[in-house]
Parts: structure tokens; C-alpha cells; sequence
């Protein structure tokens, strides 16, 4: 009896070389304009900033337990470092030849993970 077998496709192999980059670079261009984002963001207060820049207000806790000092200082260099990090994240989620829509779940999952945390420190900030 012929068993009908379907071929599994194969998958092309992780890019190579400067155009594996091309999240960095995507990164790099949006952390350029975060500043300018953030700006139309405020709008949207409090959750547009804390979906979008959910590290940013991150850093800037003082429940986290970092001086005053730097809890003014890193939230205005994560703001510019946001979008390059998350660059250099997805490019090493696809060089592991992993799909580019199970890398933008990985950015999207951390984002709600720090959205959640944000939300968690509003609630106890209140008593």
C-alpha cells in the first residue's frame, strides 16, 4: 500500500553577513526618532508611553531599588537604547533561524511582560 507522504518544506537558511543586520539598522533608525514618538505618545497618557516605552518607565522606578540619581539618568538613555536593544534581540532570534513573526512575538511578549510590571507597581503605588 503507497503511503502518500507530504515533503516538508525546507527552510531557507538564516541571512548571512550585513543583511542579518537589518534589525539593528531598523533599531537604530527608530531609536533616532523615539524622542519624537514619545512626544506624540504623551497624548495617550498613561498607557501609550508604557506600551510603547514600557522600559523606559521601567529604569525610571524607584521602587526597583536604584538611586535617584540614575532613576533620572536612565530613562532618558533607554528611550534612545529601547529600540536598538530590541534590534539586537531580533536579529539574534533570527539567526537561530527562527520565522521574523516569532521574533516580533518574542518583542511583543516582553512588552506586555514589562506593561504588566508597570501596571502591578501603579496598583501598589496607590496605597
Amino acid at each position: 500500500m503507497p503511503t502518500n507522504k507530504v515533503p516538508l518544506k525546507k527552510r531557507n537558511p538564516p541571512p548571512t553577513g550585513i543583511v542579518s543586520w537589518w534589525p539593528v539598522a531598523a533599531g537604530v533608525v527608530l531609536g533616532c526618532l523615539a524622542p519624537q514618538l514619545s512626544s506624540l505618545l504623551a497624548n495617550y497618557e498613561p498607557w501609550g508611553p508604557r506600551i510603547v516605552f514600557p522600559f523606559v518607565q521601567f529604569v525610571g522606578l524607584h521602587e526597583i531599588g536604584m538611586s535617584a540619581e540614575l532613576t533620572r539618568t536612565l530613562p532618558q538613555l533607554m528611550l534612545y537604547l529601547q529600540f536598538p536593544l530590541e534590534g539586537l534581540l531580533t536579529k539574534s532570534s533570527l539567526s537561530r533561524g527562527v520565522k521574523i513573526s516569532t521574533a516580533l512575538e518574542h518583542l511583543v511578549f516582553l512588552h506586555a511582560v514589562c506593561a504588566m510590571v508597570l501596571w502591578l507597581v501603579a496598583l501598589g503605588g496607590g496605597r
